[in-house]
């Protein structure tokens, strides 16, 4: 129940004491800056620049908060049957609820009043000065005040004693609304540790199990694909609609990771200890489904979706939408405006999502944002005032179990499609992973010898590409075990400086071999530098090899890539 202020007391600051203290610490910043123009002899004189920036910087502060408390004209402390009232927190009051325990500390010097507030309440508090929540712990001078400390302690208790007794009395009295969750959910979000430790797994396993290297700490796009991020025509054309589960366990660089799970944590201290793990959990999961279905239906055909994003997005707007059930007007504006600040900015613009280089999915931030607070509505329908979690629970749990079990089931066809990207040096070779692409093709060479030259010829090309020093020692040491009247010979001697193309081509005996004359020859121009000649020899590939022979896949490789630049 709310408690009126029918009972008011206010304490002023004490002036005299607040200008003593104000003068004293002018006194300690004039010193300190003179001690630095004239510093003693035999003391280091940047010891002393130190110094004074120290104790410039302590007592400025010190000098500062004492001025503002000697011009302002508000009370130090309000003490009423509403509760307390604090110069600190202007325009906020703390209910007595929300203190769960006080002690007066006395010693020569000081005597106050140390509050433990109630965690979830304390990060709604604003205060004066800083732009973030404060600690559950608040210290309360009396010795600052103007009246006699003892006298302002007994106030404070007698007030504090009889809204304890009102509360604990208003259930009889009141009905049955129940106590406000908020102030009274002491549990630690363990959901949202376990998410969080989960992503960070994921992200680990990104960078080690990546198909291509990771640049800078980041996965490529290529290796976000392959490990389960959205894309349009593998979703609705291919039907690989599994990849709307597995797109939000996956980030693309570290600040991508970092932010997603401090907005997470946020996010669980606010909502996970009002509405419990299980709803909490079926939110986040639902709102990465919206999102990710948001993010193939919303943007461009060629963009690979992945993130958090969505899933968390929904909680802030689950956040703003279940605020609307909590009785205390401050908390819930306090819920509100924590979730709005980081709510607005992830929508817009709503459909400018990742295009002309913006890294950020707002479509999939849409996506979760309805799906979240569409939820939260209908959750509110189903919780009953007198509970202090939501009902169906254990449907919240099968929902969240399904999701878990489908991305699991996932990660066989990720495994298997990774193994074969991985294992295929001609798929390595066109994504740029040349080192890579050498080893495959030494590996095939090595476990078949009847086609052992083709593979040592695209080890070359690889080595070639990736600036390997010991391309032609390499490819040198296979044309020595070649016999060399034999094809390919010829285009071993091509590489190596020994024949030109148009001899190469006169050597070729039938077209298939004429095929494999053109493409190498291609390969000839393009790695000095005639892409224009290159692109003719490729074109003759394309057309005149069997779709079977590398060669083909080659030349088709080599052409989209000259396209591409």
């Amino acid at each position: 129940m709310r408690f009126e202020e029918l009972r008011r007391s206010e304490y002023a600051h004490d002036k005299g004491k607040l200008l003593r203290i104000f003068l004293l610490s002018c006194a300690f910043v004039a010193g300190a800056i003179w001690l630095s123009f004239h510093p003693p002899a035999g003391i280091d004189r940047r010891f002393i620049i130190v110094l004074m920036l120290i104790t410039t910087a302590l007592f400025g502060y010190v000098a500062l908060r004492v001025s503002r408390k000697l011009l302002s004209k508000r009370p130090g402390m309000v003490v009423s049957t509403a509760g307390l009232r604090l110069w600190d927190f202007p325009g906020q009051i703390v209910p007595w609820s929300a203190i769960r325990s006080f002690d007066r500390i006395q010693s020569k010097h000081v005597d106050s009043i140390a509050l433990q507030l109630d965690p979830l309440f304390a990060r709604t508090l604003i205060k004066r000065g800083r732009f973030f929540g404060s600690r559950s712990k608040i210290n309360v001078v009396l010795s600052n005040l103007d009246g006699h400390p003892a006298e302002i302690y007994y106030e404070f208790s007698e007030l504090a004693s009889a809204a304890r007794e009102a509360e604990a009395q208003a259930p009889q009295e009141g009905g049955s609304e129940g106590l406000d969750p908020v102030l009274h959910d002491a549990r630690y979000p363990v959901f949202t540790y376990v998410l969080i430790a989960i992503l960070v797994a994921v992200y680990a396993c990104e960078l080690a199990f990546g198909v291509d290297e990771p640049q800078y700490g980041a996965p490529s796009v290529r290796t976000l694909y392959i490990l389960g991020g959205t894309f349009r025509q593998s979703i609705i054309g291919d039907g690989e609609w599994w990849r709307l589960f597995t797109a939000p366990f996956l980030h693309a660089d570290i600040l991508h990771i970092a932010f997603n799970c401090i907005a997470l944590w946020f996010a669980g201290q606010l909502f996970e200890r009002l509405i419990g793990w299980r709803w909490f959990a079926a939110i986040f999961f639902a709102s990465a489904l919206g999102g990710s279905v948001a993010s193939i239906w919303i943007n461009p055909p060629g963009i690979v979706g992945i993130g958090a994003s969505g899933g968390i997005i929904g909680l802030f707007a689950a956040v703003i939408v279940g605020s609307i059930r909590f009785r205390s007007g401050q908390i819930a504006y306090a819920l509100q405006v924590g979730a709005i600040r980081i709510l607005i900015p992830s929508l817009l613009p709503l459909f400018g999502a990742a295009k002309d280089g913006d890294t950020v999915d707002y479509a999939a931030h849409l996506g979760g944002a309805v799906t979240g607070a569409v939820l939260t509505l209908l959750l509110l329908r189903l919780w009953p005032r007198k509970r202090p979690t939501p009902r169906f629970g254990a449907a919240a749990i099968g929902f969240s179990a399904l999701f878990v079990i489908v991305t699991l089931v996932s990660l066989l066809p990720i495994i298997y499609t990774r193994q074969f990207i991985v294992d295929n040096p001609m798929i390595n070779y066109f994504a740029g992973n040349y080192k890579q692409s050498a080893t495959g093709f030494a590996s095939r060479a090595a476990a078949d010898p009847a086609t052992a030259p083709y593979f040592n010829l695209w080890r070359y090309l690889a080595q070639k590409r990736g600036n390997d020093v010991k391309a032609n020692d390499d490819l040198a040491v296979a044309a020595r075990q070649m016999d060399q009247g034999a094809w390919p010979y010829p285009v071993y001697s091509l590489f190596l400086g020994e024949l030109r193309p148009a001899e190469v081509m006169a050597r070729a005996a039938d077209s298939n071999q004429r095929c494999e004359a053109a493409f190498y020859n291609g390969e000839w121009y393009l790695m000095g530098g005639d892409s224009r000649e290159a692109r003719q020899l490729f074109q003759t590939a394309l057309s005149s090899c069997p779709t079977t022979y590398l060669e083909y896949d080659g030349a088709k490789g080599e052409l989209n890539r000259l396209d591409a630049h």
